[in-house]
């Protein structure tokens, strides 16, 4: 298939599977709040479709997006930079795939967390911030394949907010969902800002051996 294609189609697919699995399951789960409870309540332990959100929403979701890296892998210039950032995307869609083979305990805030709940905190929260560095070392290595200053500064503006949404996920705040939210947003707007950056700065390598 086209990479030209997959590098812009495989972060947006990645992204409304993503958005789709948070809307359908919050529609099913009584009383949800997007405002005020975590994604991950979605697939909770105990929720009432747990393994479906986790297995058919936020698994494929993060191997849409481990598709998207390979592929960018294949044009984007190996420069150090580009490859710890591209394995800063890697280690952010593994993580967050880890976190959802091992589920949170129910509604994210136990007594006496499990080792599935424990599992999931230390991989959940570390591949946010592998997703945020992702962001500024690949910006400000850009020059390496774009001319354009534009993607480096907007990347720079992309990662401060991202990192911003970060610090504020306090799970006592009444905001700690949109919080969450905002920072998945923040990251997939970029990626799917790199792949169509890609797309437009690296046409004859992208096509290169494509049928």
């Amino acid at each position: 298939m086209n990479r030209r294609y997959l590098l812009l189609a495989l972060p947006v697919f990645s992204f409304l599977w993503f958005a789709c699995t948070i809307f359908i399951a919050g529609h099913f789960y009584p009383d949800y709040s997007h405002v005020a409870q975590f994604i991950s309540e979605l697939g909770a332990t105990g929720s009432p479709y747990g393994n479906y959100v986790n297995y058919l929403g936020f698994i494929p979701t993060e191997l849409f997006l481990l598709g998207f890296v390979f592929v960018s892998d294949s044009v984007l210039p190996r420069t150090k930079w580009n490859t710890i950032g591209l394995i800063l995307i890697a280690v952010y869609g593994v993580s967050l795939g880890v976190a959802a083979f091992f589920p949170c305990d129910f509604e994210c805030e136990p007594d006496v967390p499990t080792l599935s709940h424990l599992i999931h905190m230390a991989s959940a929260f570390p591949g946010y911030l592998c997703g945020i560095l992702a962001i500024f070392c690949i910006s400000s290595a850009s020059k390496s394949w774009s001319k354009s200053k534009t993607f480096k500064y907007t990347g720079y503006v992309a990662g401060i907010f991202a990192l911003f949404a970060l610090v504020n996920l306090d799970p006592s705040s009444n905001t700690v969902g949109l919080n969450q939210r905002v920072l998945e947003f923040t990251l997939y707007s970029w990626f799917i800002y790199f792949g169509y950056c890609l797309r437009r700065k690296l046409p004859n390598k992208a096509i290169k051996g494509d049928k």
